[in-house]
C-alpha cells in the first residue's frame, strides 16, 4: 500500500518546498554554468561535458517544479 504523501502537506506547504527547490536549482545551474566556463577556457572536455550534463538534469527539475507549482490553486489573500 502506497502512502499519498502529497496529502499530508498543505497547498502552502508544496508551494513552498517547491520555491526553495526551484531556488536551490538555480543556485546549482549558475554554478555549473560558472564551471562550464572555466572548463571551457581550460579546454577541458570532460569538464565541460559534466557541466552540460548537470545542466541538462536541472534544467529538466526546473521545468518539472514550475509544472507542478502552476498546477497548485492559487493563493488567496
Amino acid at each position: 500500500m502506497a502512502i499519498d504523501y502529497a496529502s499530508l502537506l498543505s497547498t502552502e506547504q508544496k508551494r513552498s518546498i517547491l520555491e526553495q527547490r526551484l531556488n536551490q536549482f538555480a543556485l546549482e545551474a549558475y554554478q555549473h554554468d560558472i564551471n562550464r566556463k572555466v572548463a571551457v577556457a581550460s579546454n577541458n572536455d570532460e569538464g565541460i561535458k559534466n557541466a552540460d550534463d548537470a545542466l541538462a538534469i536541472l534544467s529538466q527539475a526546473i521545468t518539472i517544479h514550475q509544472e507542478e507549482l502552476a498546477s497548485l490553486p492559487a493563493v488567496t489573500e
